[in-house]
């Protein structure tokens, strides 16, 4: 009894690692990479700061404000508001949020 399963333990391995070799030769949909510039596209979700209240969440969920420089990320509209306010005649960034 043992002995059947140590062999469909070791079959079960030999097809995960015939797998990940196939993975790697056509690269699998599952590994996304990140973008070279940083921002958030695709699958890609990493946690970002809201400049206004330093609230940390999820770029997939964050409100978004494209400015010259970069993409800025709020934790709300409200929160938005208050940044562009804020900065209204100045260069908006991080660093104009104080």
């Amino acid at each position: 009894m043992i002995s059947i399963l140590f062999r469909i333990l070791v079959l079960v391995f030999i097809l995960w690692l015939f797998r990940r070799f196939l993975a790697a030769f056509t690269g699998s949909p599952k590994q996304a990479t990140k973008p070279k510039d940083g921002n958030s596209t695709g699958t890609v979700n990493h946690m970002v700061k809201d400049p206004v209240c330093g609230m940390y969440m999820d770029s997939r969920l964050a409100v978004r404000h494209e400015s010259r420089k970069k993409s800025l990320y709020f934790c709300s509209e409200e929160c938005k508001k208050k940044f562009l306010s804020k900065s209204a005649g100045q260069d908006v960034g991080p660093a104009a949020a104080g």
